[in-house]
């Protein structure tokens, strides 16, 4: 039984949403733990939570983040937590914005989970409300077009050749996952898998899985089990900051993760769209560039060890 783990910022509706949808799960979660990372600007009381939409029958636990922090930054908050607590089961990295439509998706998981390695990452399927299957895993490929093959509904087929057995169908192996919907045991890692706050708005899932895949974790895509995704209904961030900070991780990613004639042109290119853009989209434009200067630097000196590429 894993650990529901939900990383908040201005997340209340969906955060009471996606409480009514765990209250109602046919095996309940030992726990469901919520880090806000707006405690200033938004604070979450356990009584938003706990009341109507979560029932007595769901344990919940209000953890205080930092005001801003990314999703990486907050999952790291909530794995410390749980750790403190003698916590060294499977967490549940579950989107404040999703959605379990059928109410049997724990008790499904339970039953794969006992099946696996405990250092296995696995995802599951994420679709969007309209039923569309969103792109929650995939390869990483060598070129500039390095995340051109994403799970979809035609490269189910082609994978199966690789897939890995577990209760309820089977589950594909992949270079990297959604941090939207996927499950971990931290503590079977040496040392104890950690997101790098390096990457502070996007590319921390796939950082993570690429480094943990190096080490030998088998990263693992089970699309017998879905879950709903209301894309952007989780999360609200000034368009300024966000443009920031993900061009921030996507530098740091390619410094990291891809040759240097891949960042060298990726960076020209950037570059030369942010100054056409320039005068029409100062403000946008700009941070842009801010965060092009700073990818430049040093990673933070908390950035975890990397293994060397294969």
């Amino acid at each position: 039984m894993p650990v529901v783990l939900s990383v908040a910022y201005h997340s209340l509706d969906a955060l009471q949403q996606l409480g009514t949808d765990l209250a109602r799960q046919s095996l309940s979660p030992i726990r469901w733990l919520v880090v806000d990372n707006s405690p200033l600007s938004a604070p979450l009381r356990v009584s938003d939570l706990s009341s109507a939409s979560c029932g007595p029958e769901l344990e919940l636990e209000l953890v205080a983040g930092s005001e801003g922090d990314g999703f990486g930054a907050g999952c790291n908050r909530g794995f410390e937590h749980l750790a403190r607590r003698g916590w060294g089961g499977w967490i549940w990295l579950l989107n404040p914005d999703t959605a379990l439509p059928t109410g049997h998706e724990l008790e499904r998981l339970s039953e794969a989970l006992a099946q696996l390695p405990p250092r296995a990452l696995l995802g599951t399927a994420v679709r969007a409300g309209s039923g569309e299957l969103e792109p929650s895993g995939g390869w990483i490929d060598p070129g500039l077009d390095f995340r051109r093959r994403r799970v979809d509904e035609a490269s189910l087929a082609t994978a199966a050749a690789s897939a890995t057995a577990i209760p309820g169908g089977a589950a594909v192996q992949l270079d990297w996952l959604s941090g939207c919907s996927l499950l971990m045991r931290p503590s079977a890692h040496s040392p104890p898998a950690r997101f790098d706050p390096a990457f502070p708005l996007y590319y921390e899932d796939m950082d993570l899985c690429l480094r943990l895949g190096e080490a030998g974790a088998p990263v693992l895509w089970w699309p017998a089990l879905a879950v709903t995704h209301q894309r952007g209904a989780g999360s609200h961030t000034p368009s300024e900051r966000r443009q920031r900070l993900s061009t921030l991780s996507y530098l740091r990613f390619l410094r990291r993760h891809r040759p240097g004639w891949v960042l060298a042109l990726r960076n020209l290119r950037l570059l030369l769209m942010t100054l056409l853009r320039l005068p029409g989209r100062p403000k946008r434009s700009w941070a842009t560039l801010v965060a092009m200067a700073e990818a430049m630097g040093p990673f933070p000196t908390a950035s975890p060890a990397v293994p060397p590429r294969r």
